[in-house]
């Protein structure tokens, strides 16, 4: 829950604050005498006190006991003077009536029965004791009693006298143990403040010319950097300034004295709390320590919670800086650990920035500064490698020191900048070799710690708000309340306890998911050898085996891969991969061009198939341990941005607030009820029930409960704070192949020139090409087309099934050709034939592929054709590039309108062209293998389009539909075409009916952009598309790019302006679609789609991504789902704004929880009263905890409302639902008053706070006032759970969260029989409609037959009259409806709307 409330120091200064005010006022009643008048105005009698308590009798003989308190043994038995009958009294027994504080008895002194019982007429509490020893001494039959001595002569009262241990001189025992404890630490503290900084002065000192000297020996770029460094620490403390990471890193060496004093404080903090318990334990020992002196003991026990508070809490904000305080600073190379500061990352979500929100962030700001809480601190050893090289492990990572620069930095190998360089790596390394890198980057392991159940639960123990809580439980157990302490702190430790095994399952999960070790083959010194994966280093070649999971990034260097991601990038296929060639002049990039050539750490390997004889297939390892992806990812999880809400920024002003209440009672509690100590700690129970120490955990309990909802639904979560960001969502990014349409395309025939079998004639006869029909079926299309779309493909067969790209997959599929298992000769890397109808049935070999490439949106093969012995280069890609690549004479004039037209009607279109080699002509296949990719895809002639059909999935529409009616922008980011893109968008209702769509490419030969009509190109074909966006409300219209109009758009700074009326992004790269997210994330919360690939990027890069993906645990982004539908979409939402509406519904109840306690306060300080301690328990165990609970499981909404939920505290309709039920609470509580007073019985029973002592609370519950105030406020406490419990638009109706609707109808029903139920067991336990026993049977009831405990009041019941418990169960049940209704039409009902219409609340402004 801590983490919610991170803001340690404004909560030390903003606690402290509420706790230092004087207590010295004195306390009265204000506004009337207690039993002055009646209702009549008639002066009141002095009342009778029924069933008064006799004082007990002391003996010198048990026969001088009266007959009706002698007591009596079983025959054979003695009555012994400790009150026990024994068969025989042993010598050395203490008396019974042996007081505390007195002088010891003389003689044999034996104890009367206590069970007399009198009425004493005309009571006066002032001379109470007086009056009740007469009475009952008439009553005793007895006269000439005495007060208690030690040497009665025949019987005497056996009230013990204030017990007498002397004058208090402050020299006692408690008092030197206190100063010497105290004084230790203050002792020890200080002086290890001045040797430190004495040491750490000299240090400087010694430094300072060795560091001039150093500035002058480096470069000036270096000088400069130095310089600022060393003039930022004085030339002291040497200090490494990452600024890239933003990191300050410190040296720190370890001193004996420094030990010994850390020693002593840990010593010192347990102390502390033993000296808690030492002056908790006197309390109820009669202040024996301090003499029976309670006004001091008290004082004493406040100052020590000072002191402990502070001390605690200091340890707990400063824990991370705590051991180098301890420690000397100092150089580097002196130093056994560095301290490390960074400025913590964080992301926050606010939609107000008010100038009270801007003056608390300035404090917090200003506060954490000055005492150093503005940065994440860490301490690692710092250690040496071999060569003497320092360095340490920081977040998993090894920073190494470079002298040339003076910084600490993982170090980073460059192998190789492009394709072919890094092919060339093929030896591996030497021992030597890999030892200095190993040096350098560290072993290929990634080490996560889980601590043990015990650091775990001390680590969650270690915050603030325990400390505030664990505190503030000091209070109740001090101060007689310690049957509710044990009851918080049994609530705190189970809640803290399950976070803790949580958090531990979660942690090992990472940890399983991140530590991997395997032994492997690598070629080191020249030879194979099997070693340990932690010893990989970059720069190794290794060889990959099926079946393993690949250990590091790596590239291929020969054979061909299959390689499962599924678990890191959601792709839902094993991905083929291939070796890197010699002489590519490709600059080599891992997530783009190279990714075909990439192995990823963490995935698995399928296949892994030799393509040369006696050459294994090996790889090349690029990145280790936290540098590889995964490992990038794992660091994501373990060391997450923090995310911060709106509430997280306002909840500090929430808490000032109560805070201030909290003082408010503080003075009430002066003015009207009591003063010095004990106003003091009424005044802080207050403060600790209106700061309730389940706020915290209110704010985030909806998102854990929706984890468990979404993972019912196969929507699996890793970082739960994403769930309420997920609520926020104003526009939601979809890919649109395998997302919004199904996993694949359906084979659509092909569209070939005609007579393409004779392409190389028509090409040398300068024919002017014309388009064929559109051919279907596959045994129509010309056999030079189908060897294309049999061959230009890298699909493979793993165990049965085939592996590579959808595409690419139903194209070989649909061509009914056969890949062989194995090619028929060394020289070809696939053999393929032809099926057995088709006629010639001669095989083909492929010679030569390149892959696809997003950057390049082509790939190409070369066949060898065994019927014609001739090799023919096919080049398979994107219309528009392809169309680029190929010779223009061999283009037919329609080929812009017709692939324009198939991709308005929703079709996927490919472009194939061919070239036929004399290989002859460039030096045989010899030759031809050293050509590179330029040199194949070039002089090529356009031969055909392949056609696909992209069929929307069943349930798209009806989602995107639903995200729209919920507020939500829905756009589309594809790689596939803009016509297509847009023909999907207008099939699924991404755009609205009835609107024309513009689409927007770059024209190089304007330099602009130019905007057509989709529909109409030939008669829109440059429109001004800023009038048509200015008349949009008349003529609607939608806006698409394609990726060349993006980019434009982004370098002239244009994209900005058009951002939120583009529906559809066409040909997007990988990093395009990561930049066209991050440009919508600067509008509004932006969630993402897709199903991995190359949607991995943006996935992790929006602000909620969910991965279309089969792993359960994908760590590509927060969310990923084994569904694929947008239907998972809707679900996230739906969950996400149910989860954030019920974390504001949690706090709401919390909050009104806090002012009906303060209400509540307020009249007990008036009435000098309190309630039961078991009502206590009721309400803080089982009516707070349990209903906070049940808010939390209504269930969201079956549909998504045209809104989203509010996350502010602050906001007007939080303010209104929680002021006015405050309002309406206070009125009815007062009426109930009201009516009170006007009662005969009443008036004249009033409840006389001087016949108590009232710092014994637990006396102050049995009257009228203590029982109406109780039973009105747990209406009041049960009432506000259902009040908040409307489903609004968020969550589902109020009576379908079924498990608060029955705890409201119970509790509601047992208060009801509390309050209108003859006196009977049950409300007895709670001292309702109950009384003395013998004052029950003098009302004409039937007492129960448990034991209850003497009334204490003169009354001696507060049985309330049948006729007023009826009315008064009316006005409680009308508070209970008023404020039903009043939330249900004023908050969130027409009233509301009304006013949400008339003041409507400035939000983003979208087409949705």
């Amino acid at each position: 829950m801590i983490h919610y409330l991170k803001d340690n120091n404004f909560w030390l200064i903003t606690c402290l604050i509420a706790v230092l005010l004087p207590t010295c006022a004195k306390a009265t009643p204000a506004f009337n005498t207690v039993n002055g008048y009646d209702v009549h105005g008639n002066k009141c009698p002095l009342p009778t006190y029924y069933a008064y308590p006799c004082p007990v009798l002391c003996v010198r003989d048990i026969s001088l006991c009266p007959e009706t308190v002698r007591p009596s043994c079983p025959t054979g038995q003695t009555y012994c003077v400790d009150g026990i009958c024994r068969v025989s009294c042993p010598a050395g027994l203490v008396s019974k009536c042996a007081c505390p504080g007195a002088p010891t008895l003389e003689g044999t002194v034996y104890q009367c029965l206590d069970n007399a019982r009198v009425d004493v007429n005309n009571f006066n509490a002032t001379i109470k004791k007086e009056e009740a020893e007469m009475t009952c001494a008439s009553y005793l039959g007895l006269s000439n009693l005495t007060s208690w001595h030690s040497n009665p002569n025949q019987m005497m009262w056996g009230s013990c006298p204030t017990p007498d241990y002397g004058k208090l001189n402050f020299s006692e025992p408690i008092f030197i143990a206190l100063y010497v404890f105290y004084g230790s630490c203050a002792f020890f503290l200080v002086f290890w403040t001045a040797y430190k900084n004495l040491r750490e002065k000299i240090i400087r000192r010694y430094q300072m010319h060795e560091v001039v000297n150093d500035v002058y020996d480096i470069t000036l770029d270096e000088k400069k950097e130095v310089s600022s460094e060393y003039s930022a620490s004085k030339g002291s403390d040497r200090s490494t300034v990452d600024e890239a990471n933003e990191m300050v890193i410190k040296a720190y060496k370890r001193d004996f004295i420094g030990l010994f004093v850390c020693f002593l404080f840990g010593l010192q903090t347990v102390g502390m709390v033993a000296y808690m318990i030492v002056i908790t334990y006197d309390y109820y020992q009669d202040y024996y320590f301090f003499k029976g002196d309670a006004v001091v003991q008290s004082s004493t026990f406040i100052g020590m919670w000072y002191v402990f508070f502070i001390w605690f809490a200091c340890v707990t904000i400063f824990k991370s800086r705590l051991p180098n305080f301890f420690r000397i600073q100092c150089p580097y190379e002196d130093g056994h650990y560095v301290q490390v500061e960074r400025q913590e990352p964080s992301i926050i979500f606010s939609d107000e920035d008010d100038k009270i929100m801007a003056y608390v962030r300035y404090f917090e700001s200003t506060a954490k500064h000055f005492f150093g809480l503005d940065v994440v601190v860490s301490t690692s050893p710092l250690k040496k490698t071999q060569t003497g090289t320092k360095y340490f492990i920081y977040q998993c990572t090894r920073y190494v020191y470079h002298p040339d620069t003076r910084l600490f930095q993982p170090h980073r190998f460059t192998l190789g900048e492009t394709n072919g360089e890094l092919a060339k790596l093929t030896m591996g390394l030497t021992s030597d070799e890999a030892m200095a890198r190993e040096e350098l980057v560290g072993p290929n392991f990634i080490e996560v710690y889980v601590p043990n159940i015990p650091m775990a639960v001390l680590r969650e123990f270690a915050s603030f708000f325990y400390i505030y809580q664990f505190t503030a439980l000091w209070l109740f157990y001090y101060f007689a309340y310690w049957q509710v302490g044990i009851a918080d702190t049994a609530v705190i430790l189970v809640s803290a306890i399950v976070k803790v095994f949580v958090r531990l399952r979660s942690e090992i999960r990472i940890k399983r998911m991140a530590e991997f070790t395997d032994k492997i083959k690598i070629l080191r010194d020249g030879s194979w050898k099997e070693v340990s994966t932690a010893d990989l280093v970059p720069g190794d070649v290794f060889e990959v085996e099926e079946k393993n999971t690949c250990p590091c990034d790596a590239v291929v260097l020969t054979g061909n891969i299959v390689a499962d991601e599924s678990s890191l990038t959601g792709e839902p296929l094993p991905i083929r991969k291939f070796p890197l060639r010699e002489g590519d002049p490709t600059d080599y990039d891992s997530v783009g061009s190279g990714k075909i050539h990439t192995l990823y750490a963490g995935t698995t390997i399928s296949q892994a198939q030799r393509t040369e004889q006696n050459v294994p297939v090996m790889a090349l390892v690029m990145n280790t341990g936290t540098a590889t992806d995964k490992g990038e990812l794992v660091k994501k999880i373990l060391f997450p941005t923090r995310v911060s809400f709106v509430f997280d920024e306002q909840i500090k002003i929430v808490i000032m607030i109560l805070l201030c209440c909290g003082l408010v009672c503080l003075a009430l509690a002066i003015w009207l009820y009591t003063s010095g100590t004990s106003a003091w700690f009424y005044a802080m129970f207050a403060i600790c029930q209106l700061v309730s120490p389940l706020l915290p955990a209110a704010l985030v309990v909806g998102q854990s409960v929706a984890a468990g909802r979404l993972r019912k639904k196969n929507i699996f979560c890793v970082d739960l704070p994403r769930i309420l960001m997920a609520g926020k969502v104003q526009l939601f990014c979809f890919d649109k192949t395998g997302t919004l349409t199904k996993e694949g395309l359906e084979f659509h025939g092909a569209k070939p020139i005609l007579d393409v079998n004779n392409i190389v004639e028509q090409r040398a006869q300068n024919n002017q090409p014309e388009f064929d029909q559109h051919l279907e079926m596959m045994q129509d299309i010309p056999r030079l087309m189908q060897i294309g779309i049999a061959t230009c493909h890298a699909v493979t067969i793993l165990n049965g099934q085939f592996i590579g790209n959808p595409v690419d997959i139903e194209m070989f599929r649909s061509s009914q050709w056969k890949l062989h298992d194995e090619p028929e000769s060394e020289d070809y890397i696939d053999t393929l034939s032809p099926p057995d109808t088709q006629q010639p049935a001669s095989p083909v070999h492929v010679l030569k592929r390149f892959e696809f490439v997003h950057a390049r949106m082509s790939m190409s093969v070369a066949v060898l054709d065994s019927h014609t012995n001739k090799v023919h280069i096919f080049v398979k890609g994107a219309y528009e590039k392809i169309r680029d690549l190929c010779n223009p004479a061999s283009i037919p004039s329609d080929y812009d309108n017709v692939t324009s037209d198939l991709a308005r009607h929703g079709c996927y279109v490919l472009s194939l062209a061919h070239r036929e080699l004399d290989l002859e002509a460039i030096g045989g296949i010899e030759g031809f293998r050293h050509w590179n990719r330029d040199q194949m895809e070039e002089n090529i002639d356009f031969c055909g389009l392949i056609i696909f059909k992209n069929q929307l999935k069943e349930d798209t529409r009806e989602n995107i539909l639903e995200l729209k009616r919920g507020a939500t922008r829905t756009i589309m980011i594809t790689g596939d075409t803009a016509l297509t893109g847009v023909y999907i968008a207008r099939q699924c209702g991404m755009v609205q009916e009835g609107a024309r769509v513009y689409l927007g490419d770059l024209d190089k030969s304007l330099g602009r952009i130019v905007w057509t009509d989709v529909d109409e190109p030939e008669i829109f074909s440059d429109v001004n598309v800023d009038e048509k966006l200015l008349n949009c409300d008349h003529t609607p219209c939608e806006l698409a790019v394609t990726g060349k109009a993006f980019d434009w758009l982004c370098e002239n700074n244009l994209i900005r302006k058009y951002l939120l009326d583009i529906r559809v992004f066409a040909r997007m790269t990988p990093s395009g679609k990561v930049q066209c997210v991050q440009l919508h994330m600067e509008r509004g919360i932006t969630a993402m789609t897709g199903d991995g690939g190359n949607d991995c990027g943006a996935l992790r890069a929006a602000h909620v991504g969910i991965a279309m993906s089969d792993a359960e645990a994908s760590i590509v982004s927060p969310f990923s789902t084994s569904v694929r539908s947008v239907r998972s979409c809707v679900e996230l939402i739906r969950q996400g704004r149910g989860a954030l509406a019920t974390s504001l519904t949690g706090y709401k109840y919390l909050i009104m929880y806090g002012q009906v306690m303060m209400m509540l306060k307020i009249f007990t300080f008036y009435f000098s009263v309190t309630m039961s301690q078991n009502v206590w328990i009721a309400i803080d165990v089982f009516i707070t905890v349990l209903l906070t609970w049940a808010v939390s499981q209504s269930k969201a909404a079956d549909n998504l409302a045209a809104q989203r939920p509010t996350a502010r505290l602050l906001g007007p309709q939080t303010l209104a639902s929680g002021m006015g039920i405050v309002a309406i609470n206070w009125l009815f509580l007062i009426s109930a008053f009201v009516m009170l007073f006007k009662q005969d019985w009443y008036r004249c029973n009033e409840f006389d706070s001087a016949a108590v002592d009232i710092s014994k609370w637990w006396l102050l519950a049995d009257n009228y006032e203590a029982e109406i105030l109780a039973l009105v406020c747990l209406f009041q406490f049960i009432n506000n759970a259902a009040v908040f419990n409307f489903g609004y638009y968020f969550r589902r109706p109020f009576w379908r969260n079924y498990i608060l609707v029955f705890l409201w109808l119970l509790y509601l029903a047992i208060v009801s029989y509390w309050m209108l139920g003859d006196p009977n067991r049950f409300g007895c336990l709670f001292r309702f409609n109950c009384g003395t026993k013998s004052v029950l049977e003098r009302l004409g009831y039937t007492p129960p037959s448990t034991y209850i405990e003497d009334y204490n009041t003169p009354l001696g019941h507060n049985v309330m009259p049948v006729d007023f418990r009826w009315r008064l169960w009316g006005i409680c049940i009308g508070n209970c409806l008023t404020a039903l209704v009043y939330e249900k039409l004023i908050v969130i009902g027409p009233v509301h709307a009304y006013l949400a219409r008339k003041y409507p609340v400035e939000r983003l402004k979208i087409k949705k």
